[in-house]
């Protein structure tokens, strides 16, 4: 459903933002909603809870360029948990703002982690887990345990279970994850060797969901985590869970850390359009002509199809990406076919004319919005002149005859028609 600037709406929040939260919003959060949705939270925290107000207001505040754009920023609270929308046919929507997470939690949280570590770069996401880190060298920890100090009753071996495992229950981003049968991986373990009711438990299931979203995972593999982080770290943290899943991808995936991205362009986040143009320029970028027109058609180009695009590149002075990129388009164009040499050429000076210098620009071009022509009866259909002012008198008096000397339905018709011929 989308927003429009019409609609009403109220917001309804249990708690004040503290220094603490705000310090978070801004390190962490930040980086991984962008501006536009971190204004737009900070908005609606000034806002009364009994009042209503109009989308329109939050459009003229943050000088949105549509309603569209703000519902975008919305979505990215929505995902992040920051968030939660409802919406009423007759009273609009109620957003419910939820402050977000701790230092801990957030660091914890696999996905959030990994995403702010893609936005900042390793060294300074380095920097930020060890701020809280107590330096603890020449000292003796000497805390009591769980069940040093405490009791607990048959009744509530589960929970006991879950703490000793150190599972920490808190609030986080929710994780669909329609790939992964959760069933399926819960039925996978010997009773014997999990206990079950942990498996039960929806916050325990909720990091499963998001932990093996993020590291791409499927059952089997997230059934082996789980093992390994048992069997080497002797305990359910989710940040060793989330320590072995990372392992596990970057040998099934071969590079170091998953790439997060939204999922329609955002001016402030790399979204998967960018990621589609970043693999685009990374092959433009690394083949040559003679590279893309063999895995075309399958077979080694000829001696004059190479010479002719090295004169094209001489001669247009473009770099070999966009060479290559005016390759793949024309081929889709031709449907296959080659066209000569002069064919490029005259396209290779519309781009020019048109100040493409580059991949991207290029790209940018090509994915512009084309004019259409409406056409009808197999020509382009002329433009009709509008009425002259007379014409609707003309009618009105033409009524007033057909009334006073009853013509036919017929003889009316016919009239207006030699009407409009003599004006047109």
């Amino acid at each position: 459903m989308a927003i429009s600037i019409s609609d009403n709406f109220k917001i309804t929040q249990k708690h004040a933002l503290s220094g603490e939260d705000y310090f978070v919003l801004s390190q962490m959060y930040l980086p991984i909603i962008g501006i536009d949705s971190f204004s737009l939270y900070h908005l609606l925290f000034t806002l009364n809870e009994s009042d209503t107000y109009s989308i329109k207001k939050l459009v003229d505040f943050l000088s949105c360029s549509s309603p569209s754009f703000l519902e975008q920023a919305l979505h990215k609270l929505e995902g992040v948990s920051l968030i939660d929308t409802y919406y009423h046919e007759h009273k609009g929507y109620l957003f419910n703002l939820k402050t977000p997470l701790s230092r801990t939690s957030f660091l914890e949280n696999s996905l959030l982690a990994s995403f702010l570590s893609m936005q900042i770069g390793e060294v300074e996401m380095k920097k930020m887990q060890e701020q809280d880190k107590i330096n603890v060298r020449q000292y003796k920890e000497i805390s009591k345990a769980f069940d040093e100090v405490y009791d607990v009753s048959t009744d509530n071996v589960s929970n006991l279970f879950k703490r000793l495992f150190k599972v920490k229950k808190n609030k986080g981003i929710k994780v669909i994850n329609p790939d992964f049968d959760y069933i399926v991986f819960k039925m996978s373990f010997d009773t014997d060797f999990f206990d079950q009711k942990l498996l039960d438990d929806e916050d325990f299931k909720q990091h499963i969901l998001s932990i093996s979203y993020n590291y791409k995972l499927n059952e089997e593999e997230m059934k082996e985590v789980i093992e390994k982080t048992i069997s080497a770290d002797r305990d359910l943290k989710y940040t060793d869970i989330s320590k072995h899943a990372k392992a596990m991808f970057q040998l099934k995936h071969k590079q170091q850390r998953p790439r997060i991205l939204t999922k329609t362009p955002d001016a402030f986040l790399q979204s998967q359009m960018d990621d589609d143009y970043y693999r685009v320029f990374e092959v433009l970028e690394n083949k040559t002509p003679s590279d893309i027109l063999a895995e075309l058609s399958g077979i080694q180009p000829s001696v004059a199809e190479v010479e002719m695009f090295q004169q094209l590149i001489d001669n247009t002075k473009f770099p070999i990406s966009v060479i290559n990129l005016m390759i793949l388009y024309v081929n889709t164009l031709k449907k296959g076919e080659l066209p000569n040499y002069n064919y490029f050429e005259k396209l290779a000076n519309v781009w020019a004319r048109m100040g493409i210098k580059n991949v991207k620009d290029a790209l940018d071009y090509l994915n512009q919005p084309k004019p259409t022509k409406e056409v009808k009866k197999g020509m382009y259909a002329k433009k009709e002149k509008p009425l002259p002012d007379w014409y609707d008198q003309y009618t009105t008096q033409l009524s007033k005859k057909k009334e006073n000397e009853t013509l036919s339905e017929e003889e009316v018709n016919k009239i207006l028609s030699e009407a409009e011929k003599k004006y047109n």
